[in-house]
């Protein structure tokens, strides 16, 4: 292994820590924080930008993932047709497979969902806004769950 291989693996590690941490930050502290104000004008427009703030570093911690993920496939000569050949190569396709999921659900999340919310609230539509709030909430599990299976899925690798 040379400096390359150890520079794209501690990218790589770098850009799941941004991506895992930002999640548990966001929804464990982020957000609570925000609820707790009374103005609900302001509670919306503390989550927004912090949403939109997020989906910057998170959006470029994915991709790191994304392009790291494939130079490490890269350097080691293997394609991804090799994959399926071997359970390594299956848990490998597992984790894209998770990540991809994860990177639609997220557009989903933001560009759909939450803009949902926002116009429901703004009509004063609280049982849309509630609706929609749940909707949000299953995103937000499946994007943290999601990203442990591939946490997981990646500490069971042995090359």
């Amino acid at each position: 292994m040379d400096d390359v291989d150890t520079l794209i693996r501690f990218l790589h590690i770098l850009g799941v820590t941004v991506w895992i941490g930002g999640l548990v930050f966001v929804g464990a502290v982020a957000v609570p924080v925000a609820r707790t104000e009374p103005d609900p004008a302001r509670k919306r427009a503390l989550i927004t930008k912090v949403a939109r703030r997020f989906a910057l570093v998170g959006g470029a911690a994915w991709v790191l993932i994304l392009g790291t993920g494939m130079g490490i496939l890269g350097r080691r000569d293997i394609s991804l047709g090799e994959l399926p050949d071997s359970e390594w190569g299956q848990r490998i396709l597992a984790k894209l497979g998770l990540l991809l999921a994860m990177g639609v659900v997220v557009l989903v999340h933001s560009l759909w969902q939450g803009p949902k919310v926002r116009r429901a609230e703004e009509a004063g539509d609280a049982g849309a806004a509630r609706r929609w709030k749940i909707a949000g909430a299953i995103f937000d599990g499946f994007t943290l769950l999601g990203s442990l299976a591939a946490l997981w899925l990646a500490t069971s690798l042995v090359a």
